[in-house]
């Protein structure tokens, strides 16, 4: 059943009359109404346990001055600002940012280490659990080849090349994320496409996946996506996230979470082709052709970033 107009509004007590709702991802939906424009997303289940505990961080962020959407509180809470509407489907609705994609030209270096920076000291924890860093025990791995090479996946057989990097890359990326130990409340997903530019200045959206992380190694990771790979600008955006008080892993462990979230996406990858998961957007054939590509370049992407600069 299509999530409709009538349904979100009358969930989240906003004008019903004239409404209309039009697809804007997957998971999202551009809600407009006679006064006002909203963005509404639909919450996985899988996240509904969780969701309560990243929307307090994300009022938080707002009280602190970090640019976030506004949520909209629905007339019955489920978790957080989310609802269920009458089909079973859990949404939350935020005011839509009128701005645009990252372009090339932009240089948020200086913005994003001093957000970042400010971020991480909201709610500093005693620990955390390496979430998105992909860390699957070789069984794992063995048994995604041997399924791989039963339905005759293309990745299957570069897989069985890459066994024992995807094995090391895994002890290093576990071992970096003890080591870092400065674990916090965060944005676990602050990638370009996660900022939006208005003329206010930048907006931080999607915060539905924040939780438990390493601080340094979130910044760190920021500043490389933001910063298109190692350079002057992901130098400025590290620097600025130190001048504001931010502390940040040893050289040979600064960019580890890249790595973790690499393998975190090959293994989700992986599932999808083998018929485990939704993988809307994507398709198999995509799926199968990134996995085998990354996988073939696991080694040196790895050394990379492990190279002390």
């Amino acid at each position: 059943m299509p999530v409709t107009a009538e349904a979100v509004c009358a969930a989240f007590g906003l004008p019903e009359r004239g409404a209309t709702i039009t697809v804007h991802t997957h998971v999202t939906w551009r809600l407009t109404t006679k006064s006002a424009e909203f963005l509404a997303k639909r919450i996985p289940e899988a996240w509904a346990t969780e969701i309560g505990a990243a929307m307090a961080l994300e009022g938080a962020a707002r009280a602190a001055g970090i640019p976030v959407p506004s949520p909209v509180v629905p007339v019955h809470p489920v978790v957080g600002c989310a609802a269920r509407l009458p089909d079973g489907t859990l949404v939350r609705v935020s005011e839509w940012v009128d701005g645009r994609p990252i372009e090339a030209g932009d240089d948020l270096a200086d913005w994003l280490g001093k957000t970042v920076a400010r971020l991480n000291t909201l709610r500093p924890r005693a620990a955390a659990e390496p979430v998105v860093y992909g860390i699957h025990p070789p069984e794992s791995w063995a048994a995604w080849q041997a399924e791989g090479e039963r339905q005759a996946r293309p990745w299957a057989a570069m897989l069985a090349r890459r066994r024992n990097d995807v094995a090391e890359a895994t002890r290093w990326v576990k071992s970096a994320f003890e080591r870092a130990g400065d674990y916090v409340e965060t944005h676990r997903d602050l990638e370009p496409w996660n900022v939006l530019v208005t003329p206010q200045g930048p907006v931080i959206v999607d915060w539905d996946g924040a939780g438990g992380d390493s601080a340094g190694l979130v910044a760190a990771h920021a500043a490389y996506a933001f910063g298109g790979g190692h350079g002057p600008r992901t130098d400025r955006a590290l620097a600025a996230y130190v001048a504001h008080g931010g502390r940040l892993p040893s050289p040979e462990d600064r960019f580890a979470r890249r790595v973790g979230l690499m393998l975190s996406r090959l293994a989700e990858r992986i599932n999808w082709t083998l018929g485990e998961g939704d993988p809307s957007p994507f398709p198999i054939e995509e799926l199968d052709r990134t996995a085998g590509d990354r996988l073939r370049d696991l080694p040196a992407f790895v050394a990379d970033l492990r190279e002390p600069r």
